[in-house]
Protein backbone atom coordinates (compact mmCIF):
# COMPACT_ATOMS: atom_id res chain seq x y z
CA UNK A 1 0.00 0.00 0.00
CA UNK A 2 1.36 3.49 -1.00
CA UNK A 3 2.01 5.97 1.40
CA UNK A 4 -0.28 9.12 1.15
CA UNK A 5 0.33 12.29 2.55
CA UNK A 6 -1.73 15.17 3.53
CA UNK A 7 -1.20 18.29 2.50
CA UNK A 8 -2.39 21.98 3.45
CA UNK A 9 -4.98 23.52 0.41
CA UNK A 10 -2.42 26.51 0.86
CA UNK A 11 1.02 24.53 1.08
CA UNK A 12 2.44 22.86 -2.12
CA UNK A 13 3.81 19.83 -2.46
CA UNK A 14 7.27 20.00 -1.11
CA UNK A 15 7.89 23.12 -0.66
CA UNK A 16 9.62 24.28 2.59
CA UNK A 17 8.14 25.55 5.54
CA UNK A 18 8.62 28.97 6.34
CA UNK A 19 9.83 28.29 9.54
CA UNK A 20 13.03 26.35 8.29
CA UNK A 21 16.04 28.14 7.38
CA UNK A 22 17.73 27.58 4.48
CA UNK A 23 21.17 26.42 4.79
CA UNK A 24 23.95 27.27 2.45
CA UNK A 25 26.87 25.61 2.05
CA UNK A 26 29.86 27.69 1.71
CA UNK A 27 32.66 26.17 -0.21
CA UNK A 28 35.41 26.86 2.56
CA UNK A 29 35.20 26.23 6.15
CA UNK A 30 36.30 28.87 8.59
CA UNK A 31 37.66 27.86 12.06
CA UNK A 32 39.60 30.19 14.79
CA UNK A 33 41.96 28.97 17.05
CA UNK A 34 41.09 30.43 19.89
CA UNK A 35 44.43 29.84 21.39
CA UNK A 36 46.79 31.64 18.96
CA UNK A 37 44.07 34.63 19.32
CA UNK A 38 44.62 34.64 22.71
CA UNK A 39 48.42 34.62 21.86
CA UNK A 40 48.40 37.91 19.99
CA UNK A 41 50.17 40.22 21.08
CA UNK A 42 48.15 43.52 21.38
CA UNK A 43 51.19 45.77 21.66
CA UNK A 44 52.19 44.59 18.09
CA UNK A 45 48.49 44.77 16.34
CA UNK A 46 48.73 48.61 17.87
CA UNK A 47 52.06 49.22 16.47
CA UNK A 48 50.97 48.19 13.25
CA UNK A 49 47.78 49.98 13.29
CA UNK A 50 50.08 53.20 14.54
CA UNK A 51 52.36 52.48 11.21
CA UNK A 52 49.46 51.96 9.04
CA UNK A 53 48.07 55.31 10.17
CA UNK A 54 51.55 57.04 9.48
CA UNK A 55 51.54 55.35 5.84
CA UNK A 56 48.43 56.53 5.27
CA UNK A 57 49.08 60.00 5.81
CA UNK A 58 51.93 59.95 3.97
CA UNK A 59 50.95 57.91 1.09
CA UNK A 60 47.79 60.48 1.09
CA UNK A 61 50.38 63.72 1.20
CA UNK A 62 52.29 62.01 -1.49
CA UNK A 63 49.32 61.65 -3.86
CA UNK A 64 46.51 63.42 -2.12
CA UNK A 65 43.40 62.16 -0.04
CA UNK A 66 41.95 62.91 3.31
CA UNK A 67 40.47 61.18 6.45
CA UNK A 68 41.46 59.45 9.56
CA UNK A 69 39.60 55.99 8.59
CA UNK A 70 41.09 56.45 4.82
CA UNK A 71 44.50 57.07 6.43
CA UNK A 72 44.15 53.51 8.48
CA UNK A 73 42.64 51.48 5.55
CA UNK A 74 45.01 52.81 3.07
CA UNK A 75 47.92 52.20 5.40
CA UNK A 76 46.95 49.00 6.57
CA UNK A 77 45.74 47.37 2.91
CA UNK A 78 49.69 49.51 2.01
CA UNK A 79 51.77 47.46 4.26
CA UNK A 80 50.34 43.97 3.31
CA UNK A 81 50.47 45.06 -0.76
CA UNK A 82 54.12 46.60 0.12
CA UNK A 83 55.46 44.31 1.81
CA UNK A 84 54.66 41.04 -0.45
CA UNK A 85 55.98 43.09 -3.86
CA UNK A 86 59.08 44.19 -2.08
CA UNK A 87 59.38 40.73 -0.80
CA UNK A 88 58.60 39.31 -4.25
CA UNK A 89 60.80 41.16 -6.06
CA UNK A 90 63.66 40.93 -3.84
CA UNK A 91 64.32 44.43 -2.80
CA UNK A 92 65.75 46.05 0.13
CA UNK A 93 65.14 49.48 1.36
CA UNK A 94 68.93 49.23 3.15
CA UNK A 95 66.88 51.39 6.15
CA UNK A 96 68.62 49.66 9.50
CA UNK A 97 65.93 51.32 11.60
CA UNK A 98 62.94 48.22 11.73
CA UNK A 99 60.33 50.92 12.37
CA UNK A 100 61.29 53.34 9.72
CA UNK A 101 61.93 50.17 6.96
CA UNK A 102 58.05 49.17 7.96
CA UNK A 103 56.80 52.64 7.71
CA UNK A 104 58.55 52.66 4.15
CA UNK A 105 57.29 49.65 2.78
CA UNK A 106 53.94 50.69 4.07
CA UNK A 107 53.97 53.75 2.83
CA UNK A 108 55.01 52.70 -0.92
CA UNK A 109 52.69 49.72 -0.84
CA UNK A 110 49.77 52.48 0.21
CA UNK A 111 51.03 54.49 -2.58
CA UNK A 112 50.08 51.53 -5.08
CA UNK A 113 46.72 51.18 -3.24
CA UNK A 114 45.66 54.57 -3.82
CA UNK A 115 46.77 55.10 -7.40
CA UNK A 116 45.89 51.46 -8.25
CA UNK A 117 42.06 52.71 -6.81
CA UNK A 118 41.78 55.49 -8.61
CA UNK A 119 42.42 53.60 -11.82
CA UNK A 120 39.92 51.00 -11.31
CA UNK A 121 37.22 53.82 -10.04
Amino acid sequence: MAKTSKCNPGQRRGARKASEPTRARLPFRISVDREALNALDKRAIAAQVGIGIVAGWLASWLVGGSGLRHYVITGLAGSLVGGFLLERFGIDLGIRNQTASRIATATIGAIIVVLLARIVG
